[in-house]
This record gives structure tokens, C-alpha cells and sequence, in this order.
């Protein structure tokens, strides 16, 4: 998920879902912005027609998990997250890699890719649902309150691509 401040009012679309909504910022004939709204039910219709398309791929990606976006994207963020965000999207779809296991491969501490997962201003697009805590033979485990909104949707993304049978 990400952090940055973003509104739904301000999107150029907003998708509703069943766990929430999805709002998209284009800018300059680029997407700035994928973020997901837990429990704030809305739809705005698109502003313009890169709006309108990130739309219908979001939509598809949520019928069809094995979809990949592709859109022309402003990666905006640090060059430490710009270099997690591409390890990231390189986790294939169904799959998750730990915090630690993401370290060892680009050799930063675990809370490093943390905080590059907190930092993601693209949902589904940088696939940071698949950067986990910890793998047990339940799923990912120690990803905070289970009740919390974000947790819950994150849990929904991994078992709609089909990691978690829970």
C-alpha cells in the first residue's frame, strides 16, 4: 500500500471495490498515483483517458489476479525505494518474499524494504502485498493486526492471487 497523501477528491478516477476503493492520479500523461481507500466505498469517473485505462486494467486485475498493469507510470521516490519497487514487481503473481529475504537480495535491512513498501505511491502496479513479514504454514504471519483495514486488504490481495487458502 502507500503512504502518500492522496484524496479521493483529488484522484483523476476512483474504482470501487469490495474491500474499498481504488483512486488513480494522472498527471502529464503519466500515472502518479495508485492508492487504495480501505472501507470508503466511492467511484469517480475518469478525468481522461490514461485515467479511464488504469481503470480498466485495476478492474481486470481484480477479476483476474494473474494481469499485470501496465501503464506509464512516474515512479516518484527515493533511488533506494525505486531499486526495492523493481525487485518487487519481479516477485511473480501467487508468490511473496519476506522483508529479510528482499534484504539479503539487495542488501538492505528488512525494515529498509518495510518502509519502500509503506513508500509505494502504485498499488497493485509496485506489488508490495507480496513483501510479507514472515512466511508460516499459514500464510504470512506478523503483518500486524489482522483487523486493522490495511492488513485485511493485504491478506485479500495475497489470497485473490491465490497465496493464502485461508
Amino acid at each position: 500500500m502507500n503512504n502518500k497523501v492522496l484524496l479521493p477528491e483529488t484522484c483523476s478516477a476512483v474504482v470501487k471495490t469490495s474491500f474499498g476503493s481504488i483512486g488513480v492520479l494522472t498527471q502529464f500523461g503519466k500515472v502518479k498515483a495508485i492508492h487504495i481507500f480501505p472501507g470508503m466505498f466511492l467511484e469517480k469517473m475518469p478525468h481522461d483517458a490514461l485515467s479511464a485505462e488504469a481503470v480498466r486494467q485495476i478492474q481486470h486485475y481484480l477479476a483476474k489476479p494473474g494481469m499485470r498493469l501496465d501503464l506509464p507510470v512516474d515512479m516518484d521516490g527515493m533511488e533506494i525505494h525505486r531499486k526495492i519497487w523493481m525487485e518487487l514487481m519481479a516477485i511473480p503473481c501467487g508468490e511473496v518474499k519476506t522483508y529479510g529475504e528482499l534484504g539479503s537480495i539487495l542488501h538492505f535491512s528488512p525494515k529498509v524494504i518495510s518502509e519502500a513498501c509503506e513508500a509505494n505511491p502504485l498499488a497493485l502496479y509496485i506489488p508490495s502485498h507480496r513483501a510479507i513479514a514472515i512466511s508460516g504454514p499459514k500464510g504470512p504471519v506478523g503483518e500486524g493486526d489482522p483487523s486493522h483495514p490495511l492488513v485485511r486488504i493485504k491478506y485479500w490481495l495475497l489470497k485473490h492471487e491465490g497465496f493464502l487458502h485461508v
